[in-house]
């Protein structure tokens, strides 16, 4: 058994999403009609992300300075990853962005070692993102329930961190969840370990005080049942 913290980039490690910012900077007009369809559910986030990349004409490089022009990453992060090394958790961050501004503002931010699963970007005459699945199989809908499925029937333990009303499939089957903004509202009152945060702080404080009694509690049940 593994104690896994499931960190979602876009609505945690990120103080506000910037694929938004970055649609609206280099995909034209039209993708205002791709968030119409978002917001609509006739597009996953998923597909939404796949379809403004490939409006981009944009340069890597261009996308790279921007991205990191504009993200802030949310404090006590790196505080946050030196308390799951020291007490053995395995941080995993995931992502509905792209690979190509995901790995630089995690390195940026000193973070250049967590673990991170996020759209695949690539150039070949145009740019693409694929999104697979812990299996290998490229989806469209439901990358991050996918990961934090998986470690959950795995038998690891699993804490969620996320702020996106669009994840609460993906917090729902962890074992404790820390969320804001839309997430928060989104399972309110449906889980019985659930926790609102601000920085990443708020969430270590808690890890610190619960998080023995919570693995305790976990293994003894998991035992029981085996």
């Amino acid at each position: 058994m593994a104690a896994v913290l499931c960190i979602d980039f876009d609505s945690a490690v990120l103080e506000q999403d910037i694929l938004p910012g970055i649609a609206h900077e280099f995909a034209g007009t039209s993708v205002r009609e791709l968030e119409e369809e978002l917001e609509a559910g006739e597009l996953s986030r998923e597909q939404f992300s796949a379809e403004v990349i490939d409006r981009i004409q944009a340069g890597e490089q261009e996308l790279v300075d921007y991205a990191l022009s504009i993200a802030t990453v949310r404090p006590g992060l790196l505080e946050l990853l030196d308390w799951t090394h020291w007490n053995d958790w395995e941080p995993v961050v995931l992502a509905t962005g792209w690979d190509l501004y995901v790995n630089p503002i995690l390195e940026r931010a000193g973070a250049d070692r967590v673990v991170r699963h996020c759209g695949r970007a690539r150039f070949t005459y145009r740019w693409r993102a694929r999104y697979l699945s812990p299996r290998g199989i490229e989806v469209v809908d439901g990358f991050k329930l996918a990961y934090a499925a998986t470690y959950r029937d795995q038998g690891d333990f699993v804490v969620y961190i996320g702020g996106s009303a669009g994840d609460e499939d993906a917090a729902r089957v962890a074992h404790a969840i820390f969320a804001r903004d839309g997430l928060l509202e989104a399972i309110q009152g449906a889980h019985d370990r659930a926790f609102a945060f601000e920085t990443f702080d708020d969430v270590r404080t808690i890890l610190e005080r619960d998080a023995g009694t919570w693995l305790e509690s976990f293994s003894s049940t998991t035992a029981a049942e085996g």
